[in-house]
């Protein structure tokens, strides 16, 4: 469970700069526990580099993040990071196993033997992604759908009370998709939260409970219902916002469906 009392991610007055050029500008913004969180917002608007900042994988330019109300350092363990499938050597020789049994290993104790309870963690949370028949193969000879829900049970055998996803439903079909949100679903319901860089606005209202709106800067941050406004996603996303998709908001705000009986949803 999380921690009662906070937020699950506070961020202040953040900027980040790549090569004295702004890439966040100033952002703040509190994120609620136990729900699911999309940030979402054009390409180079920053959300990559906001999650790499909070964990600490880039240094801030100005600002600060807490999680939970304290420095990452102090709770890392409690809190799963999961990147971008692209950033990650999937020629790494380890089996699908080895790398979910990362996530029991706990800092300065990299190279203890795991308990029988750890090696039982990490079978439950393959189970859990629906890969115990792929186990003891190597993760380079995955699908990218089923490489995805590798990292996915690697923070699910951490046991983390936030996790933190960058773009995890690029490159997989839309079944896989759907399996990955039930997974994503049934840990919300045990009080975990979820942060996830999100692409496709058309999946949004299906998909998240609180929505980060940004371009540079922070556009809106709040409840689905109360931000995901015409207003404000000309705000994020401007002439890159196309009829398709306003019309699709305009119908789902009036609660008629989004698409059409036998629409095509690859």
């Amino acid at each position: 469970m999380g921690f009662d009392g906070e937020n699950s991610i506070e961020v202040h007055n953040l900027s980040v700069a790549y090569n004295r050029v702004p890439v966040l500008w100033d952002v703040d913004f509190e994120l609620p526990q136990g729900q699911i969180v999309g940030i979402v917002g054009p390409n180079g608007s920053g959300k990559s580099t906001l999650l790499k900042a909070i964990m600490g994988i880039i240094p801030k330019s100005s600002g600060y993040s807490k999680i939970f109300g304290k420095d990452l350092n102090k709770l890392r363990e409690r809190v799963a990071y999961i990147p971008q499938r692209e950033s990650i050597d999937w020629n790494f020789p380890a089996t699908v196993t080895d790398v979910v049994a990362m996530g029991r290993y706990k800092k300065g104790k990299l190279f203890k033997r795991l308990s029988d309870i750890d090696k039982q963690l990490v079978a439950d949370a393959i189970e859990k992604v629906k890969l115990t028949e792929f186990k003891d193969r190597q993760i380079a000879q995955l699908s990218g759908g089923q490489q995805q829900r590798v990292f996915i049970a690697r923070a699910l055998a951490q046991g983390a009370d936030l996790y933190i996803m960058d773009e995890p439903f690029i490159g997989v079909d839309m079944t896989t998709e759907k399996n990955i949100l039930e997974i994503l679903f049934k840990m919300k319901e045990k009080g975990k939260t979820v942060v996830i860089v999100h692409h496709d606005l058309q999946t949004v209202f299906e998909y998240f409970d609180y929505l980060v709106m940004m371009n540079t800067r922070l556009v809106a941050h709040g409840p689905l219902k109360q931000v995901m406004t015409n207003e404000n996603l000309q705000a994020t996303y401007g002439g890159q916002l196309d009829l398709l998709t306003k019309l699709q908001y305009l119908f789902k705000d009036k609660q008629f469906p989004l698409r059409e009986k036998g629409y095509d949803d690859k």
